[in-house]
């Protein structure tokens, strides 16, 4: 991949800062460009990677990061509740369009669909049990949007076996971190403030961003037969 050292450092350096801004509140204004900044910077790497995939796919990846992005500036901090409500419509479009990316390199194996549906509900049952008496009216939203989390899980989930090993793995650790990212929003939001909640949200969803746009490059880089890259980034 071109670039990767250059841009694994200066990912990781305005993750860092973002985390740091988001901890010391007289800074905060900051973070207007900092914390959109992380899916910009994956934006401009993946285009540069991305020149031998279908455009349909690239616009998909692309759109993908492009709510994250407007999604991520809306939920600043301080914004009024109608901004959160818009942001998480934007993550839930950014999450249809990798959906929709994800959903033909997907088998559907029915051993393996049967223990994730348990744990989905699982996760489901317990979320609402924790989080009822503070929806209100949002019930029916959080319900979809939980669906729609837990449907991305899924894909990445059941794409086993059809891709190659590093591009499925990349994939399903960053989607599992980024549902963890979304339960610590909603629990912290609806159930109780979560120490450390700053660091570990923003933690979890930029690397989980990082894997997942990784794990669709070297799928790529995979049926390209570019061992090298494969191997330098399971170092």
């Amino acid at each position: 991949m071109k670039f990767f050292k250059v841009f694994i450092i200066i990912f990781i350096l305005n993750l860092s800062l973002d985390i740091y801004l988001n901890n010391v509140k007289e800074f905060s204004q900051f973070r207007l460009f900092s914390k959109p900044l992380i899916t910009i910077l994956l934006a401009v790497f993946f285009y540069i990677n991305s020149y031998t995939m279908q455009s349909r796919h690239r616009l998909l990846i692309l759109g993908a990061l492009l709510s994250l992005c407007i999604g991520d500036t809306i939920l600043l901090e301080g914004m009024p509740f109608y901004s959160f409500i818009l942001g998480l419509a934007l993550f839930l479009v950014a999450m249809l369009c990798y959906s929709l990316y994800f959903y033909k390199q997907v088998r559907y194996d029915i051993d393996r669909l049967i223990p994730f549906l348990a744990a989905s509900l699982l996760i489901s049952l317990s979320m609402i049990y924790l989080i009822f008496d503070s929806l209100n009216n949002l019930l029916i939203p959080v319900i979809l949007y939980m669906a729609t989390v837990l449907n991305f899980l899924k894909l990445a989930y059941l794409r086993y076996k059809n891709v190659n090993s590093l591009s499925y793995r990349l994939v399903f650790i960053g989607v599992i971190l980024f549902t963890a990212a979304q339960i610590l929003i909603a629990l912290n939001r609806f159930h109780q403030t979560l120490p450390y909640k700053d660091t570990a949200i923003m933690s979890l969803y930029g690397i989980s961003q990082l894997l997942i746009i990784l794990g669709i490059l070297s799928f790529k880089a995979q049926k390209e037969s570019n061992p090298q890259e494969d191997s330098f980034l399971m170092q």
